[in-house]
């Protein structure tokens, strides 16, 4: 299992936008993931379930993947938080 913390950059939070990528990303890969914020874990492949977190900006999330191609999948979901979901400030 890895797990990585990170925090929600983007103006917006976890929005419909950034979620679906999200959702996109994870889909890609065979394993389980999850995001957990606020003591809430929803799977990453569900957007409703993500959107619900109401992880807004400054928020710290843990993400969590477990099985085939987890390492390619924290780090690519960790990129997106990291780069702001590719949304300009």
């Amino acid at each position: 299992m890895q797990i990585q913390e990170v925090s929600v950059s983007n103006d917006l939070g976890l929005h419909a936008r950034a979620c679906a990528k999200i959702v996109q990303v994870a889909s890609r890969f065979p394993c389980d993931f999850w995001i957990v914020a606020k003591g809430r874990r929803a799977s990453a492949r569900n957007i409703l379930a993500v959107m619900l977190l109401s992880a807004s900006v400054g928020t710290v999330v843990r993400l969590e993947a477990d099985g085939p191609g987890e390492i390619g999948a924290i780090r690519e979901i960790t990129a997106l938080f990291q780069d702001g979901f590719g949304e300009s400030s």
